[in-house]
Order: C-alpha cells, then structure tokens, then sequence
C-alpha cells in the first residue's frame, strides 16, 4: 500500500514537472520581442536613393539584393508565398486571398476546412487550393510555414493592408502571416484602411495614418505584425492606364509617403527594439525588362547592424534568397527553423553597404545578361571548329593542306576560351561588346602564340589544360570570387546555385584534369600514386561541401578518375572491380555529408537536400530525382550544348570509321591519351545521369575530349603528307 501511494506521488510529481518545463518553454518563446515586416513591392533600391525614410534604413541597416524565384516561372504572387514557405512556392492569384473574419466568411471558412475561426481574424479562404497546387509544385512546399512554427511556439501573427486594385483584390501578404490552415490571428485588410483619392490612378490608396493606428493595435495583440503597403503594386498594376509622366509623378508621390511611413516606424523600433525588415517580394515591371530581378532587403534592429546579408543559403556578401526570411524570423524569436530549406540571415559588416550593392547589383545583371550571347557564339563556335577538323581530317589535300594552320589555332582558342572567362570579370568590363571583343582577342592571342611557339601537340595540350584545371580549382580553393562571376559560371538571378563550382565548369576541370594528365603521360613515367593524389585533389574540390559542393560533379570525377587509373594500371574491369568502386563512391558522398553536418556552420544544398530528403522520406526523394529529370528534358531540348554534345558523338563516330584504319593506328600510338578519350567518354555519360543539367556538364566536358582528339589525329594526317605547300609551288 504505501509503495502504491510513493508511485502515484511521483507520478503527480512528474506531471507538475513537465508542466512546468512546458511553461517555462512557452514563457521563454514569449519573450515580449516583436517582428514587423513590411512590404513595398516593385521598387529598386535606385528608387530609394533620396528618400529619408528608406535612407536611414539602407544606412544603418543590413542590405542585400534578395533571389525571390520561386517554383515553376516567376509570378508576383509565388513570391509572397514563397516567403511564408521558406521555400520556393507555388501560387496563383486564386489561391491566396484574405477576409476579414465576419459571421458569413466564418462559416464559408468552417465549410471548406473544418476550423473555427472568431472575428477580428484574417483568413485565405482558398487555402486548400494553395496546399494543393504546393503538393504537385517542383520543391514540395509547405504554404505557411512561417505562421505556423510562430503559433506552434505560443506566438501570434496580424497582417495590416492590402494591394486591392479597384474592384480586383491583391491580398497576397496572406501567405506570409498565416498558418497552414490559412489563418491570421488578427488583421485588417478591408477596404476601409484605403482612403479615398480621385488624383491616384485606381481612385484609392493605403491611409498611413489609419496604418499607423492599426499597427498599435497589432502590437499589443500579436508579436509579428506584416504590412502591406499596397501602393507601389496599384501603380504598376495600373501602368498601362498612364503615360510616362503621369507614371514616374505617382511612383515618386507613393514613394514619398512610404518613405515617410518607414521614418516613423523606424523612430519606434528603435524605441521598442523591434526587427524591422523591408521586403520586396517582386521586381518592377522595368527592372524586369532590364534583367534585374534581384528584389532589395533591408533589416534593421534585432541584432542586425550596419553592413551587408548573408546567409548560409548564398554564402555570399549582399545576395540572399526569399526563402531565407522565414527562418530569420523564427530565429529571432528563439524558434528552430532547421526543416525549412531557407537559412537564417546574418550581418557582415560593412561601412560602404549600399554603394557595394549598388556595384554587386550592376555586376549581377551584366553578368547575367551577358551569359547568353557570349556562351551562345562559342558554342556556335565549337560546332564549326569540330565539324572543320573533321573535314581536313578526311581531306587532308583539300587546299594543298592550307587550312591546317587555322583549324590548329581555332582548336587552341575553344580549349583557352573557358580559362579567359574565367578571368574575364578581373578586369570589370561593363558593357557586352566590351566584354566578348577582350574574350575572344584575348583567347585568339593566346591561340596564335601557343601554336607558333609549342611546336610539339602533346606540350600544347599539357601547357593549355594542365593551366586550366590550375585556375580553376584555385579559384575554388580562395572563394570562387571569379567563377561567382563568369558567363561560364553560375547566375544568382536564375538562383540554380550560388556558390561552389557550377556544372558548366565542372564539365571544363573534369575534361582538363584527364587531358592534362594524359599528355604528361605521354611524356613521362608518373607513379600512379601520384596520378590517384592528383585526381582525388580535384574530386575533393569539386565535392567538398566548403569548397566546390557539386555532389554531382564529385561523382562524376569520382567514375570517371576510377575509370581513367584502371585504364592506366590495365586493370581489367569485371563486377569486383565495379563493386570496389561503387563502395568508395558511398563511403567518400557519406564523407562529405558527413563533413557538412559536422563541421560546417553554413550546411551546403547538399546537406539540405538530405536533411529535405529524410524529413520527407521516399516521396521527397523522389519529387527531387523528377526535378531534376525534368530539368535535363528540358535543357536537351532548348539548350545549345545540346548541338554540341551531338556534334562531338557524330564526329567521333565518323572518325572510328574513317580514314579506315587510322583511329586504330593513333591509339596505339598514343596510349595514354587513348585511355584518357575513354575515360572522358565515361565522365560524359555520368555527368549527364547525376546532375540536374548534365547536357551542359557533359557537353563543357567534351571540349577537351574533342578538341584534343582532333589535334592529336590532325597532327598523324600531317605526318602521313608531309607539309603544306601553296598552290601552284
């Protein structure tokens, strides 16, 4: 009896105790910090230049230009959801809306989702809409994300404003403050915090005054308040309804009373010690036009002082993503936002914030508009340099053998051409024509000397790719700083990756490392040790999570190196071997996985594609392995690499025919370079299978492949006619 009543005393005891605990938890979530977002979108950061309000936050904040793609094509509504998500959403007009909860929106509401819902509530009556188009979305993302860690945690949400043109209601800041069942706990989003002015093109604008009152309000009720500002979405929206005058009149007028909307926020958290952040989901419609779909963000207060973002989803000074203000948030207030794909924001320091964005911005938007004409042409390029050396490969007399000299020094600028755009961005040129007349005179120079003074073709071929498998994994090695900022590299505004190595690069180290190799072969004996460190040093930067964090391209230099030194050892490859590999393939991914959730503090988007995939389980898994198909369908279709890839099978399959009996002769004789040709055949086809743009990958990767095979079998045919003579001598 008494052992039964010690049993339910320390039964009791425990309850209290963890009651206890939960409070305590709930009390520390509830600390008493507030979080206010405020939206005005479509405007730059060159629109705030001149205004007081924006300026003093712009200097005394953090800034950055903010990626807001979302899933599928760019909308202005994907972007609000987006950062409600912490991911890149799917969205439409008709799936996100807001209503002030009366007696007839809550029962319409209960009829839809089973919820009660009590006045004084805002709620996005289409949210099932909204869940169900995120279910079938490319990234699988979970419409308010944001809201509902904040309620999960004992915390309150509120949205104030609205973007209502006219009779068509733009309410899309729903979707940054409500839950997962679309709801707001307090808001005012109606038509009377609008206010009546016939000088504005849709007849109504937001009231700041009324804003301002309703914001007190918020505050006391709720701890993370958003803010539409509207005005800024009702003038573009309405664009076409006015002439250029008229337009830049109300932009500057809306954009005066926002500005000074924003002065008198910043006065009170600097007061009440708020974070404050002002967010632009969208572009305007002229940014657009220009190619600047980088979006500003500005935090201030909460821990945030002068200086640029970051985050660990960029690792880069002055660029952040959408997806990453939603775990900002939660950090804030103390709350564990690992599940989301977005990383918190963080301050670097930096007294010339703004001109540095400024320079950061133009430099991304050059580059970007830059990529495609110049990568274009050179692909272009590459097509008739192959398809010329084929051609004086089969007719070597054609011309009396004059076109040889041409086709050698174009063959030597397609394999320079990719180390000149990499360094390319040293020297700052702002303009295309500037950009691809310094490209192509600098790779034609380089062609002209490298084959008037390296007589022998095994010399070139080291010389060319040994210099540029150096340049690129230093640059790798010191921070990327000029692949970040090459055509060749990678382009924040399309946000497919910010930082590492990109695929079209890795394509470029992978085919120059085994050419590099190959030709020292030819000429030395090199301990295979030796060749393996050098391999697994290009592997370990391509892969590495800090360093070039393409798990794609690891595995793809991973099989193609193993290749490549079973050749070389003449290891004959059977099912042990492929078994041996395929485990050192495993245990090296697991080491860098490893690597990133150990001892990095920036996880890479390989380690959040892990952690996404065993949060998610199978279907997760599986909805980034159909991304990723859908992606490579689509680049093999539209692509130009595509061309090239084609061109570089066809041409190589004529030549294992034609002249009869010479492809045989020129792998016997250069044994090295034969296995490597294999071996590079081998990254070609892996780098399509396990990266989501592999025609690119294997396409950059069959440059040297090509490039060098026709100079080597250019070289034989030369030697079989003796030298070029004019005509008529």
């Amino acid at each position: 009896m008494k052992s039964g009543k010690s049993i339910i005393l320390s039964g009791v005891l425990i309850f209290f105790v963890l009651v206890s605990f939960k409070a305590a938890a709930y009390a520390n979530n509830n600390t008493g910090k507030k979080a206010v977002l405020v939206i005005v979108d479509r405007i730059s950061f060159g629109d705030m230049e001149g205004l007081q309000g924006f300026g003093e936050l712009m200097r005394d904040g953090s800034i950055a230009l903010m990626n807001n793609r979302p899933s599928g094509a760019y909308s202005a509504c994907k972007g609000y959801v987006s950062i409600g998500s912490g991911a890149r959403a799917e969205a439409s007009p008709s799936s996100v809306g807001a209503l002030e909860v009366d007696h007839e929106t809550m029962e319409m509401f209960y009829s839809r989702t089973g919820e009660r819902v009590a006045p004084g509530m805002v709620v996005n009556p289409y949210i099932n809409k909204l869940v169900s188009q995120n279910l079938n979305g490319e990234y699988g993302a979970s419409a308010g994300s944001l809201g509902d860690a904040l309620r999960r945690a004992g915390l309150k949400t509120s949205l104030l404003g609205n973007a209502d043109c006219e009779d068509n209601q733009v309410r899309w800041a729903v979707s940054i403050a409500m839950d997962k069942k679309g709801i707001v706990d307090y808001g005012v989003v109606g038509g009377h915090i609008l206010k009546e002015d016939g000088g504005f093109p849709t007849g109504r604008r937001t009231d700041f005054a009324k804003l301002m009152g309703y914001l007190d309000q918020a505050l006391q009720r709720t701890d993370f308040v958003v803010i539409e500002t509207g005005d800024m979405t009702r003038i573009e929206e309405s664009r076409d309804l006015m002439n250029e005058a008229m337009y830049r009149y109300h932009r500057n007028k809306a954009l005066l009373g926002i500005s000074n909307f924003l002065s008198d926020l910043k006065q009170k958290a600097d007061k009440e010690g708020w974070l404050l952040m002002l967010v632009v989901p969208y572009p305007a419609n002229e940014e657009i036009a220009r190619g600047a779909r980088l979006t500003p963000l500005i935090v201030y207060g909460g821990g945030f002082s002068k200086g640029l973002l970051s985050s660990g989803t960029t690792r880069r000074e002055g660029i952040v993503a959408a997806i990453d203000i939603a775990p900002t948030v939660l950090g804030f207030f103390g709350i564990e936002a690992g599940y989301l794909t977005g990383r918190p924001l963080r301050t670097v320091p930096d007294g010339e914030n703004i001109s540095r964005v400024r320079e950061l911005g133009l430099r991304t938007v050059n580059t970007s508009n830059f990529r495609y004409p110049i990568l274009y042409n050179y692909a272009v390029f590459v097509i008739l340099v192959v398809l010329m050396g084929l051609f004086i490969i089969l007719y070597p007399a054609f011309f009396r053998g004059l076109l040889v000299p041409p086709v050698e020094i174009a063959l030597t600028f397609t394999m320079v051409f990719p180390a000149v755009l990499l360094v390319l961005p040293i020297f700052k040129l702002q303009t295309l024509a500037g950009n691809a007349a310094v490209a192509v005179l600098a790779a034609a120079g380089l062609g002209i000397v490298l084959h008037g003074t390296i007589k022998n073709v095994k010399t070139l071929l080291l010389v060319v790719s040994g210099l540029t498998v150096l340049l690129i994994v230093l640059d790798v090695v010191t921070g990327g700083g000029l692949i970040q900022n090459s055509v060749l590299g990678y382009d924040p505004i399309i946000g497919a990756r910010y930082y590492g190595i990109g695929n079209e690069y890795m394509g470029i180290v992978a085919g120059s490392a085994i050419t590099a190799l190959c030709s020292m072969l030819e000429f030395v004996r090199v301990p295979l040790w030796a060749v393996g460190a050098v391999l697994g040093i290009v592997t370990f930067v391509v892969g590495y999570p800090a360093l070039g964090a393409n798990l794609g391209g690891a595995i793809t230099c991973f099989m193609a190196f193993t290749f490549l030194l079973m050749r070389i050892r003449e290891t004959r490859i059977g099912i042990k071997q492929v078994t041996v590999a395929a485990f050192a393939l495993v245990v090296v991914l697991a080491a860098f996985l490893l690597a990133d959730a150990m001892f990095l503090e920036d996880h890479s988007h390989i380690a959040a594609a892990a952690q996404a995939a065993a949060n998610s389980g199978y279907s997760g898994l599986l909805a980034t392995v159909r991304r990723k198909l859908a992606m490579n369908v689509k680049l093999l279709r539209y692509t130009v690499w595509t061309k090239v890839l084609i061109t570089v099978i066809t041409v190589t399959g004529i030549l294992f025919y034609r002249p009869v009996g010479f492809f045989k002769g020129v792998f016997a004789k250069y044994p090295y370079y034969a296995k490597g040709w294999s071996a590079l055949v081998v990254a070609a086809a892996a780098g399509m299978a396990v990266n989501d743009s592999g025609v690119v990958t294997s396409a950059t990767g069959s440059i040297f492949f090509i490039t060098s095979l026709l100079y080597i079998l250019i070289q034989e045919r030369k030697i079989q006619r003796g030298p070029a003579k004019m005509p008529g001598k």
